[in-house]
């Protein structure tokens, strides 16, 4: 007989089958548009309606019912995480599975209860079906907020799942445990950079997560992405606005060690500038900021950009702004001049860094408006830095 369900069965983890039972029976059976799901723990079983019904199925043809989901208690203690450990250990297939997203859900609530499971959740990475091994990595994913260094033998085998070949669905649940760990210990993941930079670009990939890694790793290692840079320029010209600021702050940690390998970004995050979302735009500035330092020819031509961003709403934005300003007066002071309002205007700005920066500008510039509320500065502001920067700043003008 054959089996109705035949063509339903999802390539990996779990679908959701609608059946019309007003359609012959060769033809009554659908699987549901965007219900495939790699963790049984994020399947839920839907209630039948009149002459509809509707079956979850995982990739081993077994049928999921509500009790099998709902068996869990809602309580999580040490007895409870053993019994279901246990069970985890001594069955495979759909009870295994079953197991496994009962443990899923106890750590979604309680992943310090769940830390005794760690070392079992971690065997089950290797030579298991993927399913298996993307609860897996989602309990990981969650018990590393609470005990990172438990979870630290599962980020080997999980850099081994983020490749090409494995499925997209697998490959972005490694990807998220690795974007938590990588918070800890950033060090570990160093391996899967030129993977991850290669994967940004992969429209099934989690992205957010992939750039998440790479700003992680460039905090700490910033040399580790030294060869994935033009991957990442890429990147930022060719995809839309997703998981740009994660990609922004990577180079720009690249920027502040190595400006002169950053240095071809500059157009790109130029062109970022004028973004309406302020984390791009004061990531993109401080690109630029850094560029600015060692090659301000290549930012001159964003200043008309960069004297707007001065009065922008946000505080890092402002700050970023004012230190390109500061950079590239130092060469090009005819071209930042027209921006002597602005800086007169952020004298005053809450944050003493961006009044420091304004006053390093105007002084480059031989500001001459600007004497009166520089002398001013230098007398009353709360911060000794921007009162002697000020001061000096007054002695060049006079010069």
């Amino acid at each position: 007989m054959t089996d109705p369900l035949e063509n339903a069965y999802p390539k990996v983890g779990y679908q959701i089958v609608e059946w019309d039972m007003l359609k012959p029976p060769d033809e009554r059976v659908m699987p549901l548009t965007h219900t495939n799901r790699l963790k049984l723990f994020e399947m839920s079983v839907r209630t039948d309606r009149n002459l509809t019904e509707y079956s979850l199925v995982d990739s081993l043809r077994n049928t999921y019912t509500e009790g099998d989901l709902n068996e869990a208690s809602d309580t999580v203690d040490p007895a409870s995480v053993n019994e279901v450990v246990s069970d985890i250990a001594s069955s495979d297939g759909k009870s295994q599975r079953v197991a496994l997203a009962h443990l899923a859900k106890m750590a979604a609530t309680s992943p310090d209860e769940c830390i005794p499971a760690v070392d079992l959740v971690i065997e089950l990475l290797s030579d298991s079906h993927p399913a298996v091994q993307g609860e897996a990595l989602g309990i990981l994913t969650r018990v590393v907020e609470s005990d990172p260094e438990r979870t630290r033998a599962g980020v080997k085998p999980a850099i081994h799942l983020v490749d090409e070949s494995t499925h997209s669905l697998l490959r972005n649940e490694a990807i998220q445990f690795l974007a938590e760990f990588a918070d800890h210990d950033p060090t570990v993941v160093t391996d899967a950079i030129p993977q991850l930079a290669r994967l940004l670009r992969d429209e099934s990939t989690d992205t957010d997560s992939t750039a998440r890694i790479l700003a992680s790793v460039g905090s700490s290692q910033p040399d580790a992405l030294v060869d994935v840079v033009t991957k990442l320029e890429l990147f930022l010209e060719t995809e839309p606005e997703r998981a740009h600021v994660w990609v922004l702050r990577a180079i720009g940690h690249l920027s502040k060690e190595h400006a002169n390998v950053t240095v071809d970004v500059a157009p790109t995050a130029g062109e970022l500038l004028s973004t309406d979302q302020y984390t791009i735009r004061s990531n993109a500035a401080g690109v630029l900021a850094d560029i600015a330092d060692e090659y301000p020819t290549e930012v001159k031509p964003w200043i008309p950009d960069v004297i707007e961003l001065v009065q922008d709403p946000d505080e890092l934005v402002r700050y970023n702004a004012t230190s390109i300003l500061a950079r590239v007066a130092k060469e090009y002071p005819d071209t930042v001049s027209p921006a002597t309002e602005e800086l007169l205007a952020v004298l005053n700005d809450e944050s003493a860094d961006t009044r420091f920066n304004a006053c390093w500008a105007l002084k480059r510039l031989k500001a001459t408006s600007a004497l009166e509320t520089l002398t001013e500065l230098a007398a009353t502001d709360p911060d000794e830095d921007v009162r002697s920067v000020a001061q000096m700043a007054i002695d060049s003008i006079e010069e």
